[in-house]
């Protein structure tokens, strides 16, 4: 039934929005309040009630204009508005009683010519078509006595003045009106209707560019968007860009346009212009200022100084060396050497040599240590001097533990050092590396099926990509890129295993948990929480276009609401069931699934180190359980696949709306994938390091299968009829266990390259090209779709699709993704997690050791 409301906006709006052309093609005709028999002349009207600016038309000028005539008139129940209103209601009668309601096309032109009737714009006894014109001008009459009076009450001086001038000048042909005119969009274009994207913007250039190009014109203008909805979630909505007088504000366009319900009940108008800058916007510009400073002072010191305490250092280890040599202490150099390890560091600090010069004992100095000369023959001046070595010994070290720290911040905060480790291409250690090429290709398929899918209500050809897409069988793999996320979850869960395990391994089963779960929330919120609030508050700053405010406004509101949501990581629970598109940064669901998987792995991963057995059962358990819930939920509510459509509206009749989120981001719908990991990781930690032997004819039949298992999940429910080509039982099934089994055949591959059975698969996987990228795909997940919104709201002209310009896109959104994964990595990521070493890091070590 979504439709229908849709199309009977489309419908009447392409007629309302032509009020203005109705209007100005009118040239000196008067125009007509409601039945009344007074003429009013639109001249002679400006002329005697213009109002000052600032004022508001008073209540004599309504009552002049007719007012009180037109709200007692009969013609309001049964005129223009009330036969669009019952031919609209006949369009949704005929519709609401299918299920699957579709378009009787020769009934509706039926109702639409017989609207035209009775309208007496069209005689079926007199032949030839209907006159658009005339159409035009009618409808010009009914609008301008309908919002003329309605909606001008709350309409500023400033506003009305220029827009009763504007209709003036257009009727007498002036260039600037024509120019504001022409700068409009065009919704009575059929094909806008056809396309499936009733949005037409019109030229905007031209709209702010009317002073400049005629500087006799009265006013600057300014250009804006008009949609109407029948609900404030309706994703397409009609939209036409229309050029104002300057000094309109939004509030005045609305009460301008909030009465015309029969378009719809809910308006949303914005301009074209700069934004204010809000208080969140400014806080986020003085948290990055924060970050730069501190990037800022840490390159310097790596250039500056660095260098110099890395050569002092090395004289002060060997100084430190000798020294020790000559005590009695066996174990004092083992004892100097875990001191010289804090933080696990390369890097160390000088000692000032004042520092070691307190006791005026000493003869002369060498290399800032002390040098004792004279006679040893008095055993207690030698037991004194030793006291005095060992007490410079222990300040010395003390301060190299101090300086240290010092030097492992700073140096953490250098880009010159953060972004050498991220450009590192060296081998990863266990031949792990070909995680590095699963890892970017994959989050290549999301930027990929994101650059497709975010164009929906941005290309003026919709129709024609919503038709031709689905039936091409190589764009499956675009269609369900989503399969790429469930790649993530595996190699969290076969990471998080694998390296848990080693370390519970060599620790003899004790680990400390809750550094387990801190160093988790401080290695992934701080960027995570940069890129919420660039999302939010300063995203809408970057550049203008039509239908950035529209977007990043609503954005904005979602995240003051539910911002906290995200930091708790439950922003996929909360509100229940919730919707993806409502969500703060609705892809980082994926992000809250993956958290809430890391707090449950302690208990599964500690089973598998203590009993195998008991651990692979739970995993069993859990995944059985989910299979069951998942089942349920796709058979009850209907959930589609691909690009089926649902098999029936339990969605709404439970909760309302077909955009509930029941299945996709849901953690007991998304975990088997995840357990695939730890099972896989498990495998790793057990065969890592000990020769695995395996038949040829085996490991060509395991990738023969694993292969056919992900095609078949990519390319498996591919169907060029969309309706009833594929059952709901299949459906279900699919929904089940394709990715689960399409993770299992990526953990094959990861599993046969890790044992020497990849052949050129493991060389192009294990490519040192992958491993920088590799590092900043976390960033690149987190900042790709701020940088398709921001190119897609932006453009001034609806894009036509094609694949070639698809391609160019997505390389674009590639690129830029990875560039400002890269600043956001050496800016955020970088100096917390140099900072979370330091602190709690290198000091937990070296107390351990």
């Amino acid at each position: 039934m979504a439709r229908f409301p849709f199309i009977s906006a489309v419908f009447v709006l392409l007629l309302v929005t032509n009020v203005r052309r109705g209007l100005c093609t009118v040239q000196d005709k008067r125009i007509l309040p409601g039945s009344s028999d007074a003429l009013i002349n639109l001249p002679e009207f400006r002329q005697t009630h213009y109002v000052s600016n600032g004022a508001r038309v008073p209540s004599d000028v309504m009552a002049e204009l007719g007012v009180n005539q037109l709200l007692s008139a009969a013609d309001l129940q049964t005129g223009f508005f009330q036969k669009v209103r019952e031919f609209l209601g006949s369009v949704v009668d005929h519709a609401g009683a299918e299920s699957t309601p579709a378009l009787d096309m020769p009934r509706l032109r039926q109702d639409g010519l017989k609207l035209l009737q009775d309208l007496e714009l069209w005689d079926p006894q007199e032949p030839g078509q209907i006159d658009l014109e005339e159409m035009a001008e009618a409808v010009g009459k009914e609008m301008r006595q309908f919002v003329g009076i309605q909606a001008w009450r709350n309409v500023s001086a400033n506003c009305l003045n220029n827009t009763l001038q504007f209709f003036d000048d257009a009727s007498t042909g002036l260039p600037y009106a024509r120019q504001m005119i022409s700068s409009d969009g065009e919704l009575i274009n059929v094909d806008s209707v056809l396309n499936l994207n009733p949005v037409s913007l019109g030229n905007v250039e031209m709209c702010q560019s009317v002073k400049q190009w005629n500087p006799d014109a009265p006013y600057k203008t300014q250009y804006c968007n008009l949609a109407y909805t029948f609900a404030p979630d309706v994703y397409l909505s009609p939209v036409i860009g229309l050029c104002f007088p300057a000094n309109c504000t939004v509030d005045d366009l609305q009460h301008l346009f909030q009465p015309v319900q029969v378009i719809g009940l809910y308006i949303d108008v914005s301009c074209l212009g700069p934004y204010p800058w809000e208080p969140w916007a400014i806080v986020t510009v003085c948290i990055l200022c924060f970050f730069l400073l501190l990037v800022t002072m840490g390159t310097v010191y790596h250039v500056m100084i660095h260098q110099r305490i890395q050569a002092s250092m090395t004289k002060v280890t060997a100084c430190v060396e000798e020294r020790v040599e000559g005590q009695s202490d066996e174990n004092s150099i083992q004892k100097v050497d875990i001191e010289l390890q804090y933080s696990g560091s390369e890097t160390a600090s000088v000692v000032v040599k004042k520092d070691l010069e307190a006791n005026g004992h000493a003869a002369h100095h060498n290399n800032g240590f002390v040098d004792n000369e004279g006679n040893a023959a008095d055993s207690k001046e030698t037991s004194s001097h030793s006291q005095i070595i060992r007490s410079h010994d222990k300040a010395a070290k003390q301060k190299m533990k101090i300086f240290g720290l010092l030097d492992n911040i700073m140096m953490g905060f250098s880009s010159i050092h953060n972004g050498s480790k991220i450009l590192n291409t060296e081998p990863t250690a266990g031949n792990l590396g070909v995680l590095n090429g699963i890892r970017v290709i994959s989050m290549w398929w999301i930027i990929l099926g994101h650059t497709v899918s975010f164009m929906g209500g941005y290309v003026d050809n919709m129709s024609y990509a919503a038709s031709t897409m689905p039936k091409s069988f190589l764009f499956s793999a675009v269609a369900n890129a989503n399969l790429s996320v469930d790649t993530f979850f595996f190699l969290s869960g076969l990471l998080l295993t694998y390296l848990t395990l080693k370390h519970l391994k060599k620790a003899n089963g004790r680990l400390n948990w809750f550094l387990f779960y801190l160093h988790r929330f401080i290695r992934i919120t701080p960027a995570y929480m940069v890129s919420v609030a660039i999302f939010a508050s300063l995203a809408i700053h970057f550049g203008q276009g039509p239908g950035k405010r529209r977007l990043f406004e609503a954005a904005a509101d979602a995240c003051r609401k539910n911002w906290w949501t995200n930091l708790l990581y439950i922003n996929n629970l909360y509100p229940f069931p919730g919707e993806l598109g409502q969500q703060c940064m609705g892809w980082s669901w994926y992000l809250a699934n993956d958290m809430q998987f890391f707090v449950i792995s302690p208990v599964i991963i500690y089973l598998l180190y203590k009993n195998a057995k008991w651990g692979m059962g739970l995993i069993m358990t859990l995944c059985l359980a989910s299979f069951g819930v998942t089942a349920y939920i796709a058979a009850y509510y209907g959930a589609g696949v691909g690009f089926f459509p649902d098999y029936n509206n339990n969605t709404v009749v439970v909760y309302g709306s077909t955009g509930v989120d029941i299945i996709y981001g849901k953690p007991y719908c998304r975990i088997p994938a995840y357990l695939v990991g730890v099972v896989f990781g498990y495998i790793f930690y057990k065969v890592q390091g000990r020769p695995f032997k395996m038949s040829k004819c085996l490991n060509l039949f395991m990738w023969f299968l694993s292969t056919a298992v992900g095609l078949s999940v990519v390319y498996g429910i591919y169907r060029e009829e969309l309706i009833g080509s594929f059952p709901l039982y299949a459906a279900v099934l699919y929904n089940v266990f394709a990715r689960p089994a399409f993770v299992t055949a990526v953990g094959w591959v990861s599993f046969s390259c890790l044992v020497g059975y990849g052949g050129p698969v493991n060389a192009l996987l294990s490519w040192g090209f992958w491993a920088p990228l590799s590092r900043i795909t976390f960033g690149a997940y987190l900042l790709h779709p701020i940088i398709i919104y921001t190119i897609y709201t932006s453009a001034k002209a609806l894009y036509h699709f094609t694949y070639m310009q698809w391609v160019c896109l997505f390389l674009a959104n590639l690129v830029l993704a990875y560039a400002a994964a890269f600043v956001l990595s050496i800016g955020v990521e970088g100096p917390v997690m140099a900072l979370e070493k330091a602190l709690l890091g290198g000091g937990a070590r070296s107390k351990k050791n």
